[in-house]
C-alpha cells in the first residue's frame, strides 16, 4: 500500500517559548510556526516583546523555556556558522561600519560561507555586484556606508542578506526611521526576494498590505494570529493598541483579488471623543 510522503516540517517552529530577565517575564508560552515562502508580520505595541522574540529566533538570546526549531532541528544544536547560512537579520538600527564602503558591507554576507583565510572569487564578486544592483545601489558601490541615507543603509543590509543566501530573513522594524516612500519600497523589495520573511512592523497598514499572515503580541503573549483580514479588526485594535478605529477594505483589494484591511484611526483622545462614527 502506497503511503503519501510526509509533509515537510515548518521552516520555523516555536513551541512554548518563554524568556525572562531577572524576575521579570518578557515572553510567555508562545507557539507558532512559519512555512517556507511565507511573509509573516509581527505586531504589537511598544514593550510587547517583539524585539525580544526576534532575538530568541536569531540566537541573540536563549529562551528560558520552550524550543525554537529550524527545519525540524533545535537552533541551539546548530553551529553559529551553520545557522548564519540559513538565517539573515536586518535590524532597526544600522550599525556603524567604521568607514567600510557599501561594497565591503555587502560582501560581509559571504562570511558564513568562507573559511578564515579564503579569498573572494570572481563568482563571489559577481554575486556581490548583482545584489547591489538588485537593491538599486550600484551608483553608491564605493561610497562609505556611514555616509548613506537611512533607506540606502537598509537596502545595503538587504543586499548583504541576498549575498548571505538565507532561507529565512528576520527584520526588526527596519522601516521605523524611514520616510513612507522608502518604507514601502523596502518591504516590497524584501517581499520580492523569494525567501521566507519574518518582520516586525510599527505601521499596521503597511503590515496588512505586505504580509501573508500576522502575529500579534501583547505583554509578551501571542494574542492573535492569522491572515491580515482575520487579525486586523476593530476589536483587536482596541484591545491590543488601545485605539478606536474603523477597518475597511483597502481600495486596491479588488485589483489585487484579495481583501487588504485598511485602518482609519479616530482622534480626540484628549477630549474623550474618539469615535468618529
Amino acid at each position: 500500500m502506497h503511503t503519501p510522503d510526509a509533509a515537510p516540517p515548518p521552516l520555523l517552529k516555536v513551541t512554548n517559548l518563554s524568556w525572562s530577565v531577572a524576575s521579570t517575564t518578557i515572553l510567555q508560552s508562545i507557539d507558532f510556526s512559519i512555512k517556507a515562502g511565507q511573509f509573516i508580520g509581527l505586531l504589537g505595541p511598544n514593550g510587547a516583546g517583539k524585539s525580544s522574540l526576534l532575538r530568541c529566533l536569531y540566537r541573540y538570546s536563549k529562551p528560558g523555556n520552550g524550543e525554537v526549531a529550524f527545519a525540524g532541528q533545535n537552533i541551539w544544536q546548530l553551529s553559529a556558522d551553520e545557522y548564519a547560512k540559513q538565517v539573515a537579520v536586518v535590524l532597526q538600527e544600522t550599525p556603524s561600519q567604521f568607514n567600510l564602503s557599501l561594497y565591503d558591507v555587502v560582501s560581509l554576507g559571504l562570511t558564513p560561507h568562507k573559511s578564515l583565510f579564503s579569498s573572494t572569487t570572481t563568482t563571489d564578486k559577481e554575486l556581490i555586484l548583482q545584489a547591489i544592483e538588485q537593491v538599486g545601489l550600484s551608483h553608491h558601490c564605493q561610497q562609505s556606508f556611514d555616509s548613506l541615507s537611512g533607506g540606502e543603509k537598509q537596502r545595503a543590509l538587504i543586499a548583504r542578506s541576498i549575498v548571505q543566501g538565507p532561507k529565512l530573513l528576520i527584520m526588526d522594524e527596519p522601516t521605523s526611521h524611514l520616510d513612507i516612500k522608502y518604507q514601502i519600497q523596502l518591504m516590497e523589495l524584501a517581499k520580492s526576494l523569494n525567501v521566507t520573511v519574518l518582520a516586525s512592523f510599527h505601521d499596521l497598514n503597511l503590515a496588512a498590505s505586505m504580509c501573508d499572515e500576522l502575529l500579534v503580541l501583547k505583554k509578551g503573549r501571542l494574542v492573535a494570529s492569522g491572515t491580515p483580514e482575520q487579525v486586523i479588526t476593530e476589536k483587536m485594535l482596541s484591545d491590543v493598541f488601545g485605539v478606536c478605529a474603523e477597518v475597511s477594505p483597502h481600495p486596491q483589494s479588488e485589483q489585487l483579488d484579495k481583501v487588504i484591511p485598511h485602518i482609519t484611526y479616530f482622534y480626540g483622545y484628549q477630549t474623550g471623543v474618539t469615535n468618529g462614527k
